[in-house]
């Protein structure tokens, strides 16, 4: 027996729709942004936050701890950066260039703050504080304490609220001053 296929159609999608739609306008994206500059802008920015330091940007508070709760100082800051970047940068690709030329020179500069991020669990804590959407400066600086040993120790929670607030503040300052195009 012959089966019909007289009404079985065949769907050709055009070639903008989905995916490849979207790599194509990502693909347009990226030229814009290296022809106007913003590729470069994110690039400097990210570099010039993976230079940030507990020891600059909190000087009194920072003389007085001892050198792990300052590695997770130091953690905390390049966490917030990155949320920074990822809330307030004009396009998430864009967020990704500074974020990634952040932790290439954190990389370069200080392996073992890189080493500490990338290996250590002190964002997957901060990431836990984000999600829980409330409250949200002070449970970050819960898990610092927390993370340095500390939990329940008010003085080591209110910096690490005190650091991601700042820190947050001052990376949305910066995006201002570097005046992406849109």
């Amino acid at each position: 027996m012959r089966s019909r296929d007289d009404d079985i159609k065949i769907f050709h999608p055009r070639k903008r729709d989905g995916a490849g739609g979207d790599l194509m306008h990502l693909a347009a994206l990226t030229d814009i942004y290296r022809r106007n500059g913003n590729m470069e802008k994110a690039t400097k920015l990210g570099e010039k936050l993976a230079g940030i330091v507990p020891e600059e940007a909190f000087p009194e508070d920072s003389s007085k701890l001892k050198s792990n709760e300052l590695m997770q100082l130091r953690a905390l800051m390049s966490f917030a950066a990155q949320i920074a970047l990822q809330k307030y940068m004009p396009h998430s690709m864009l967020a990704t260039q500074a974020v990634n030329a952040m932790f290439v020179r954190l990389s370069e500069t200080s392996p073992g703050i890189f080493s500490n991020i990338s290996d250590g669990s002190s964002f997957t804590f901060y990431y836990l504080s984000l999600r829980k959407q409330e409250n949200i400066e002070e449970e970050i600086g819960k898990n610092y304490a927390m993370l340095c040993e500390r939990a329940g120790d008010e003085r080591f929670i209110t910096l690490g609220s005190k650091v991601y607030a700042e820190t947050d503040m001052y990376v949305c300052s910066l995006i201002e001053r570097y005046e992406f195009e849109e």
